[in-house]
This record gives structure tokens, C-alpha cells and sequence, in this order.
């Protein structure tokens, strides 16, 4: 009974005894998210796109992952080539981003201009919620479909896109973000 209250106490007081940010770490953190910040507040900034995540029925899964057999990629995760990116400038997004998934109204996956997701247009309900990390909402449209975009920012200016579209199911993207001239 006493080794295991003494078990207890060891386990709690190493858990306890974490150390704290040194001043230095602290500075650092700071200085990463203030950068983090000037960027978004430049209004022109471009998201990277290194990875694609589906979000897809078994069926769908199934037949990616068969598509997709020995090139190390699975239907869960995509590796991307370079090339492939979301730009925020003012009031506008441009976005080229592969998409793997399904399409739940009419269409064609092979028009040349709706394979991926594609749009160049005026933003709308533009929204910026500032935490720990950055988090941007927004919706746009092209001709036949509407997308709600939220990008997750983060202070190593990684970056997570997800798209919500009116006739495709969700897709995911991570990749980086970086300034852009204005």
C-alpha cells in the first residue's frame, strides 16, 4: 500500500517538475506569430498545397487505392507535385488545387474547366478569427459552384485548407504559406 502511494507521488511530482519556456523560446514564439500576422494583415499571401486528403466513400477508397497502388500514396493521402496553390490577394482568391473525390450533382470530371478546384473571383464573408494559431474563412463562387474555404494557419507558416463545395464531397489540403508582393 505505501510503495504504491510512494509510485503515486514519484510519478506525479516528475510529472509536475516540466520545465517552463525560457525567455528566449518565448521571444521566438512571439516573433513567429507576429510574423504569421503581418502576412495575413498584407492581404496577399499564397497557401502551397504538398498534400491532398479526400475525404471519400469505401467504394471510392477502394478504387483510388488500386489507381493509386506502388506510387506511395494511398486514397487517405495524397502527395502533391509543386504547382498547386491558393493565393489571397485583397479582396480575391485564386485557387488550383487537385481534387480526388466525389461529385454529388451532375458534371463532368473531365471538362477542362472543373477537373480540380479552380476559382478567380472576389471573396465573400471574408473572416479572420485570431487564437493561438490564425484561422481565415471565406466563401467564393465560379460559374457552377460555391466553395466555403477555412485555412488554418500556423505560427512555422504551415498551413491546413479545407474545401466545402456545393456538388463535391469535402477535400483537405496541408501545405505552406509565404508572402506575396503587393
Amino acid at each position: 500500500m505505501k510503495m504504491t502511494f510512494l509510485i503515486v507521488v514519484v510519478i506525479t511530482l516528475i510529472l509536475g517538475c516540466g520545465s517552463s519556456k525560457t525567455e528566449a523560446e518565448l521571444a521566438a514564439e512571439t516573433k513567429a506569430y507576429n510574423d504569421l500576422k503581418t502576412i495575413v494583415e498584407s492581404g496577399a499571401f499564397e497557401f502551397k498545397a504538398e498534400v491532398l486528403y479526400p475525404f471519400q466513400t469505401i467504394g471510392v477508397l477502394q478504387v483510388t487505392n488500386k489507381l493509386l497502388q506502388n506510387t506511395g500514396n494511398t486514397a487517405a493521402r495524397v502527395n502533391l507535385a509543386t504547382g498547386y496553390n491558393l493565393v489571397i490577394k485583397n479582396d480575391s482568391a485564386i485557387a488550383n488545387l487537385p481534387y480526388i473525390g466525389e461529385r454529388r450533382t451532375g458534371g463532368s470530371y473531365f471538362n477542362d474547366n472543373n477537373v480540380g478546384i479552380s476559382f478567380n473571383d472576389t471573396v465573400e464573408d471574408y473572416s479572420i478569427k485570431d487564437s493561438k494559431n490564425i484561422n481565415i474563412e471565406f466563401s467564393i463562387s465560379d460559374k457552377a459552384e460555391s466553395y466555403n474555404i477555412t485555412m488554418k494557419l500556423y505560427m512555422d507558416k504551415s498551413a491546413e485548407v479545407n474545401v466545402n463545395s456545393s456538388h463535391r464531397t469535402s477535400v483537405r489540403y496541408r501545405g505552406t504559406i509565404e508572402a506575396l508582393p503587393n
